[in-house]
């Protein structure tokens, strides 16, 4: 009597596996990216927000919340830019930017991201008032 070859259960087992284990591990994959976008995103805010800080007028303010901006670059980054740059007299100034992104692995109806961070700091480049 000739006794069965397990190598076929061992084939069958791991294409099994490995149809339910892949789905899991891009589905990671694209969430590890979201939260590195979102963060990306956060910092970026908060660099133009600090650098609309710095200068003494709203113009200026918006030129280096924009200059700041173009040092953010990313692979799965499609697009960022300043939604809103609010220059509140001598006390604050709120910059807004939002980034949309590629996912690395799409899914039907979610192809690209946006997201949306907001920052406010205190005025520091000019004199206070007397």
């Amino acid at each position: 009597m000739r006794r069965r070859s397990r190598r076929g259960q061992g084939i069958a087992e791991a294409v099994t596996a490995a149809i339910i284990l892949v789905p899991i591990a891009l589905c990671l994959f694209d969430f590890l990216v979201v939260v590195i976008v979102n963060s990306m995103n956060d910092t970026a805010c908060k660099n133009a927000c600090r650098a609309a800080a710095n200068q003494p007028g709203g113009t200026e303010a918006m030129a280096a919340a924009t200059k700041s901006l173009m040092s953010v670059h990313s692979p799965f980054l499609s697009s960022i830019e300043i939604e809103e740059c609010t220059y509140d007299g001598p006390a604050t100034v709120l910059v807004k930017t939002r980034a949309v992104m590629n996912l690395p692995v799409p899914f039907p109806g979610y192809q690209t991201l946006t997201f949306i961070a907001q920052d406010v700091e205190p005025i520091v480049g000019t004199t206070p008032p007397p």
